[in-house]
């Protein structure tokens, strides 16, 4: 398929991308539902068939070649082991690879370049695809299917497809040839300039273990939409999944007569781990991060050698509770926030600022203590049923799971303990519903950490303004990626938007109840982090993070 042929068959989608980042209404290419009349009848059999035919075996999809060894150590959190080897390359034989795939790519057109990634989204984008995805990030990530399904599924691949559009449009605002008459009198003066788009080098993308497709698309495809080759440095405890999507990818590049290795797997092991030396390899120009605050180091290396590097990072994100129209609905809605992945999301809510004196419903106000109890039940009415019980998930981590014994040795007082919650046809799963612990509002020391998994706090405050205050100093000091503020005042509303988004610069939403969640983010609506606070640097996806991976160059001839 020639270059012209794919501008005609994806110029609809580009364009409708483009106009849905312009305009943050709701725009979604591909359909969240695995149900057969989306995706087939046999969709989900075969993508099933997919994943177990992985299961045990070599891992020999990638269009790589010059293995030095294979490896593999991911276990299941529902408790097998994968089995799964992936060749393992030294670092010169990945740059290399990236630095002859990169001089075609870089010459083509920034439509060209789109249009071949939204044909590779498209090709990996299927149903068989999207189910062996499903599966691959269920059993590495400890994801329920369905949310494995929807996040690494058409969920990232529309952030995937929001990057390229982004890219296309900030490259495409630059004409490429431009004749330049400055007006001197009886003799004009004129020159001839060309403009071109440069891009930055070679990029890394450094996976997360709890995401491995949803974080390491955007800033895949950012890069190279902008002309970089990428490497992908997946984590070594979840790496199937991304490896499904890489390997669908080369095989695109190849039948499009492009050089497969503009996207590499840079597969590692924790014993010998590759992210440090591939971040201060002088070739690597662009890095994207998702972790923990180990994604401080990749900010300082990309400080000291000059780097462009992108963070997702640890934070804090915390709540106010003050006054509502339905304390059932907001609880209800808080319950599902906290029992959803076992709190094993970067935008979960951790702390929650809560009046002292009660919540106000209405006219009545309701105990500080009874809203703690009711907060528990709700969250026991969900991991109790057995059809919801399944919305935990697994642990994926042990260090996680270690980490709610770690709370509950704080010694605060426990509102809510943690327990196994069962999940169907697993039996060793590794499983924790949400710990609820009631901190003083002076234990910061405490609270003002994050505490990545099922663990919360309630902090009784005096009142509006001091959770406000609390919930300030934590953005501050931690950074956070999401904050939920529940009040019916008006003044207070607007209080807590221009403090949350100008001193605190983190997103904020109010009152949420019904079925939509503060630690979910739609592609092309919201912006997933504001790069502002030290939660991270990065936003998916605003104009910086894709205009910081090219330049724009000009040679000037006098006519």
């Amino acid at each position: 398929m020639t270059l012209t042929e794919l501008t005609q068959k994806h110029s609809e989608t580009l364009d409708k991308a483009v106009q849905a980042n312009i305009s943050r209404e709701y725009f979604a290419h591909w359909n969240e539902s695995p149900s057969k009349k989306v995706y087939g009848e046999t969709a989900a059999d075969e993508g099933e068939a997919a994943f177990k035919a992985s299961l045990h075996h070599k891992f020999t999809r990638l269009q790589q070649a010059g293995e030095i060894g294979w490896h593999g150590e991911e276990e299941s959190p529902f408790g097998f082991g994968l089995g799964v080897q992936y060749p393992t390359f030294t670092i010169e034989h990945l740059i290399t690879n990236a630095h002859n795939a990169k001089k075609q790519w870089q010459r083509l057109s920034p439509t060209d370049r789109a249009v071949v990634l939204i044909e590779a989204l498209e090709r990996a984008g299927t149903g068989k695809t999207f189910f062996e995805i499903a599966y691959s990030t269920m059993h590495t990530a400890g994801q329920s299917f369905a949310m494995s399904f929807q996040a690494s599924g058409p969920h990232s691949f529309d952030r995937a497809l929001e990057a390229v559009a982004l890219g296309f449009s900030e490259q495409a605002q630059f004409v490429t040839e431009a004749t330049w008459v400055k007006p001197a009198g009886a003799a004009n003066i004129t020159v001839k300039k060309n403009f071109h788009i440069v891009p930055k080098g070679i990029g890394l993308v450094i996976g997360c273990s709890t995401f491995p497709v949803w974080n390491t698309l955007p800033g895949l495809f950012a890069s190279l939409v902008t002309g970089n080759p990428v490497i992908v440095k997946p984590h070594p405890k979840s790496v199937l999944a991304i490896a499904v999507v890489v390997a669908s990818m080369q095989e695109t590049f190849k039948d499009l007569g492009l050089d497969p290795h503009l996207v590499q797997f840079a597969a590692d092991s924790s014993a010998s781990p590759l992210t440090i030396t591939l971040s201060e390899h002088p070739a690597v120009n662009v890095i994207d991060f998702t972790g923990g605050a180990f994604g401080n180091t990749i900010e300082e290396i990309g400080r000291k050698h000059g780097k462009a590097v992108f963070t997702e990072k640890a934070g804090v994100n915390g709540v106010i509770l003050e006054s509502v129209d339905n304390l059932d609905a907001v609880l209800d809605n808080l319950a599902f926030t906290l029992s959803l992945y076992s709190g094993q999301m970067c935008t979960t809510s951790q702390n929650f600022f809560v009046n002292k004196n009660g919540v106000k419903e209405g006219d009545t106000v309701i105990p500080f203590d009874e809203v703690a109890k009711r907060f528990a039940d709700k969250i026991d009415g969900l991991v109790n049923n057995p059809k919801m019980s399944a919305i935990t998930g697994g642990i994926q981590s042990e260090i996680t799971y270690k980490r709610v014994a770690e709370a509950k040795a704080l010694g605060l007082k426990l509102v809510r303990d943690s327990q196994p919650v069962p999940q169907g046809g697993f039996e060793n799963a590794r499983t924790a519903s949400p710990l609820i612990l009631q901190a003083d509002a002076t234990q910061s020391d405490k609270y003002e950490r994050e505490w990545f998994g099922p663990i919360s706090f309630l902090i009784p405050t005096d009142g509006f303004d001091h959770s406000l205050h609390l919930l300030l100093r934590s953005l501050k000091h931690k950074g956070a990626l999401t904050t939920l503020v529940y009040t019916t005042d008006p003044a207070q509303r607007e209080q807590a938007e221009d403090a949350i988004i100008f001193e605190g610069k983190a997103p904020v939403a109010f009152n949420y109840v019904g079925g939509i969640f503060v630690n979910q983010s739609s592609a092309f609506s919201d912006f997933h982090g504001a790069g502002a606070n030290p939660a991270g640097n990065a936003s998916f996806a605003d104009a910086s993070f894709v205009t910081n991976r090219f330049n724009v160059i000009g040679a000037r001839e006098v006519a």
